[in-house]
């Protein structure tokens, strides 16, 4: 049996998109990446100036 190389390609417009979706994985795997994302994000807030940081929660 051959594996699809993607798991999804529409075409919009003159564009093709190519959808590759994550391989499985169990919750545990699934938490320690997002906990990842939590903390890359947090590390990029704290480097802000306190400026940027009210600008952007007075956008909210």
């Amino acid at each position: 049996m051959k594996k699809e190389k993607y798991d999804a390609t529409y075409k919009l417009g003159d564009a093709i998109v190519h959808v590759v979706a994550p391989p499985p994985m169990s919750e545990e795997e699934k938490e320690k990446i997002l906990d990842e994302f939590h903390q890359a994000g947090f590390e990029i807030w704290r480097k802000l100036s306190p400026e940027k940081k009210q600008e952007l929660l007075d956008n909210e």
